[in-house]
C-alpha cells in the first residue's frame, strides 16, 4: 500500500514531466519551421499568382476568382511590415508563410492527441519522433516552394488543420450534437471561403458531426435533420468572408466586378475559368497520369525525396487506408463524449478517411493539366500540399500504434514494455533525423524562392527596358501628375502578366509601358482596367485586332508595340524584330508613320542594344538554370533575353553587309553573356 501511494503521490511529477516535454517539443517544431520559412521566404516576386497577391496585399484590389478574402485581410498584416522597412516582397509573403507554419504546429498537436490513450502519459521519445515526422513534410521541397510565399497555400492549409484538430477531437460531454455541428460547419465555411478545394473536407464533417449515442424512439430523424441543417447554417456563416470583397472600390488591380450581384456571384463561382476548371487553359489529361503523379509526390513528401514513384506513395495510402479501417473496427467501448481509448470514433476515422481519399486520388483524377509539363508539375504539386498535411498525423498515429503493439507483442511486464516501446520511438526519431538530413539536400538541390530573383528581374526588364523617351501619348488628363504611355506590350501567362502587376504597382517601375494580358483581353473589366490607364485605348478584345485599331487611332500610332512572347498562331505571323528581350511589332509599310530607315539592319541592332542596356538581368538571377524543376518559370524567362538576340545575330549575318556583323554581333552576344551567362557565340 505504500508503495502504491508513493507511486500516486509521483505520478502528477511524472505526468508534468511528460506535458511540458510535449509542449516543448511543439515549440521547439514551431521555432525550426519558422526559421524554415523564413529560409525558404523570397526576397523578389516569384511566378504563379504570387505577384497578384502581393499587389493585393500591399495596395489593394480583388484577386482572380474566387476572390481569396482572407488574402486581402491578411495584406492588412503585409502594409504594416511594409511600413516597418520590411522589403515589399517579404512583407507580403510574411502574414501567409506564417500561417503555413502555425498550420503543422497544430498538425503535431493533433497526433499527440491521436496518439494519447487512456489518459496515459506520452513518452518524450514519441513526441520528438512525431514532431520530426512534421519537420519532415514541412521542408519538402514542395512546401518551401508554394506555402512560404504570398501565396493562398499556408493559410488554406491553417483553415484545414483548425478543421481537422476540431473535427478529431471528442467533444465536451455537455455540447449538443446541433452545437459541434455548427462549430463544425463554420469552420469548414472559412476554409471554403478562403480555398474551393476545402470541399474536399465534407466527409470529415459528415462523420464528425454525424449524431451517436441515440436511444430508439429518441427522435433520431428529427436530430439528424436538424444537426444537418446546423451543419449548413454554419458553413453559410462561414463563408461571410466573401460578403468583404465588394467593400472599397480603389486598389491597384481588381478582377471583375464584384460589386453587382451577379458580377459577385461569377466571380465566387469562378465563372471566368469554368467552376470546374484550374485554370484558364483546357486540357484532356489522362487519369492515370494525374493519379501517379499526385502519388509519386506524396511518396517524395515522406521519403524525403529518396524515392520517386507512384507505386510508394499507393503503398503509404493504401497501408494508412487499412490502419484506419481497422482502427474504426477495433476500437474500444464508447464514453457518452463518443470517444474511446481507442481514438476517435468510426464515423469520424471513416469521414477522415473519406475526405483523405478525396484529396489524394479523386481530386486528382479530374485535374485538367498536362503534368508531363514542367509547368504543368509547377502548377499541380501546389494541390498535393493538403493530402500531405492531412496524412502526417495518420501516419504518426499509425507508427506510435505499430511500436506499442511490437512492444507488447514481446510478452513483457507493463514498466519493460513501456521501455520498448520508448527505444523503438529513439530509433524512430534517428530514422527521421536522417531522413531530415536528406530532405535538407533535396531543397539544397531543388532551390528556394529565398534564392530566386529571375522572375522579378524579367518583369522589370520586360516593363522598363522600351524607350522611356519615345513618342509617347498622354496616359490621363493632364492634371493628373501620371506619365505618358511610351510603349504597349501584348504577353500572356501568369509568370510574365503578374509579375509585371507587381513591378509596375508595387515597386513604381517601367511607368511608361501599359501591359496587355492578351487572354484577358475577352473580359470587359480588364478593357475598362487598361482604359483607366490609357482611356484612348479602343475597346477591343482580340488581340491583333486591337493592334490594328491602334494603329488606326492617329493619337496612338506612334506608340511602340511590342510582343513579350508569341501566344498565338495570328501572333506568330505579325512580322515583328528583336528588341531586348521583346520582340517590336513592325508597321504595315503603307502605314504614314512607316519609314523604311527605321527597319533597316543597323537601325534595329542599334535599338536591340540599347534596350538590353536598359535590362538589369544577372546569370545568378535566375534559380531555374539551375534548378529548372523548381523555377521552370525563371528558365523559360532566361530565354527571352537569349532567342531575340539569337534571332539578331542570324539576321545580320543574312543581311549582306558583313561590317554590320563585326560591329554588332560581338556587343549582342557579350551583352546576353552578361545578362543570362549564356554564349552566343559558343
Amino acid at each position: 500500500m505504500r508503495d502504491k501511494a508513493q507511486a500516486s503521490e509521483a505520478e502528477p511529477d511524472v505526468r508534468s514531466r511528460v506535458i511540458d516535454s510535449s509542449l516543448v517539443s511543439s515549440a521547439a517544431l514551431l521555432l525550426a519551421i519558422a526559421g524554415l520559412a523564413l529560409w525558404s521566404m523570397p526576397r523578389a516576386v516569384q511566378a504563379g499568382d504570387a505577384g497578384e497577391f502581393a499587389t493585393i496585399m500591399l495596395r489593394g484590389g480583388v484577386a482572380h476568382p474566387s476572390g481569396y478574402p482572407w488574402m486581402r485581410i491578411l495584406g492588412l498584416l503585409s502594409r504594416v511590415c511594409e511600413g516597418l522597412g520590411i522589403p515589399p516582397a517579404i512583407a507580403a509573403a510574411l502574414p501567409s508563410s506564417l500561417a503555413g507554419v502555425v498550420a503543422f504546429v497544430l498538425i503535431h498537436r493533433c497526433a499527440l492527441a491521436l496518439c494519447t490513450e487512456d489518459d496515459a502519459p506520452l513518452p518524450p521519445a514519441i513526441a520528438w519522433a512525431s514532431a520530426g515526422i512534421v519537420l519532415l513534410v514541412a521542408s519538402a521541397p514542395a512546401v518551401g516552394l508554394h506555402v512560404f510565399d504570398s501565396e493562398v497555400w499556408g493559410p488554406h492549409l491553417l483553415f484545414c488543420a483548425l478543421f481537422l484538430r476540431t473535427a478529431l477531437r471528442p467533444p465536451p460531454p455537455e455540447r449538443s450534437p446541433i452545437r459541434r455541428s455548427l462549430g463544425l460547419g463554420l469552420l469548414l465555411g472559412l476554409a471554403l471561403s478562403h480555398h474551393l478545394t476545402a470541399v474536399l473536407l465534407v466527409p470529415l464533417a459528415v462523420g464528425a458531426a454525424w449524431p451517436r449515442n441515440t436511444k430508439p424512439g429518441s427522435g433520431f430523424p428529427k436530430l439528424l435533420v436538424a444537426t444537418g441543417g446546423a451543419g449548413l447554417l454554419g458553413s453559410a456563416l462561414g463563408l461571410a468572408p466573401l460578403l468583404t470583397l465588394p467593400i472599397g472600390a480603389g486598389g491597384a488591380w481588381r478582377w471583375g466586378d464584384v460589386r453587382s450581384p451577379a458580377g459577385f456571384a461569377h466571380h465566387v463561382l469562378r465563372r471566368d475559368y469554368g467552376t470546374f476548371s484550374l485554370s484558364l487553359h483546357e486540357e484532356e489529361v489522362a487519369a492515370t497520369a494525374t493519379l501517379g503523379r499526385s502519388l509519386t509526390n506524396l511518396g517524395e513528401v515522406f521519403t524525403a525525396s529518396t524515392a520517386s514513384s507512384a507505386w510508394i506513395g499507393a503503398a503509404i495510402v493504401l497501408g494508412l487506408a487499412t490502419f484506419l479501417v481497422l482502427a474504426a473496427a477495433r476500437r474500444g467501448p464508447e464514453t457518452e463524449t463518443g470517444s474511446s481509448s481507442a481514438g476517435p470514433n468510426p464515423g469520424v476515422l471513416l469521414g477522415w478517411l473519406g475526405a483523405l481519399l478525396a484529396c489524394t486520388v479523386a481530386f486528382p483524377a479530374i485535374q485538367n493539366i498536362d503534368p508531363a509539363t514542367p509547368f504543368g508539375a509547377w502548377i499541380l504539386e501546389r494541390f498535393d500540399l493538403l493530402p500531405a498535411l492531412l496524412w502526417t498525423p495518420a501516419l504518426i498515429w499509425a507508427a506510435v500504434r505499430g511500436g506499442r503493439s511490437l512492444a507488447s507483442s514481446q510478452s513483457l511486464a507493463g514498466s519493460k514494455a513501456s521501455r520498448s516501446a520508448t527505444l523503438l520511438a529513439v530509433g524512430g526519431l534517428g530514422l527521421v533525423l536522417v531522413l531530415l538530413l536528406a530532405q535538407l539536400g533535396a531543397v539544397l538541390e531543388r532551390g528556394r524562392p529565398a534564392t530566386e530573383r529571375g522572375v522579378e528581374v524579367a518583369a522589370l526588364d520586360l516593363v522598363s527596358s522600351p524607350d522611356p523617351e519615345g513618342p509617347g501619348v498622354p496616359a490621363t488628363p493632364d492634371d493628373s501628375g501620371s506619365p505618358p504611355v511610351r510603349a504597349i506590350v501584348f504577353g500572356t501567362d501568369d509568370h510574365r502578366s503578374f509579375p509585371a502587376l507587381y513591378v509596375q504597382s508595387v515597386l513604381g517601375a517601367g511607368e511608361h509601358t501599359l501591359y496587355i494580358d492578351a487572354q484577358l483581353l475577352v473580359h470587359p473589366w480588364y478593357r475598362a482596367h487598361l482604359r483607366e490607364r490609357l482611356p484612348s485605348l479602343p475597346d477591343v478584345e482580340k488581340p491583333l485586332r486591337l493592334i490594328g485599331a491602334i494603329w488606326s487611332d492617329p493619337e496612338l500610332d506612334s506608340v511602340p508595340i511590342y510582343l513579350a512572347n508569341v501566344f498565338s498562331e495570328p501572333a506568330q505571323r505579325l512580322p515583328r524584330v528583336p528588341e531586348g528581350l521583346l520582340w517590336r511589332v513592325v508597321l504595315p509599310p503603307d502605314h504614314p508613320r512607316f519609314r523604311p530607315e527605321d527597319w533597316q539592319p543597323e537601325a534595329i541592332a542599334q535599338r536591340h542594344l540599347a534596350a538590353l542596356d536598359r535590362c538589369q538581368a544577372r546569370p545568378e538571377d535566375f534559380a531555374g538554370l539551375e534548378h529548372p524543376k523548381s523555377h521552370p518559370w525563371s528558365a523559360d524567362l532566361a530565354s527571352a533575353y537569349v532567342e531575340p538576340s539569337r534571332a539578331l545575330i542570324v539576321q545580320l549575318a543574312r543581311s549582306g553587309h558583313p561590317e554590320l556583323a563585326e560591329t554588332y554581333v560581338p556587343a549582342i552576344a557579350e551583352s546576353v553573356q552578361e545578362h543570362v551567362g549564356v554564349d552566343l557565340l559558343d
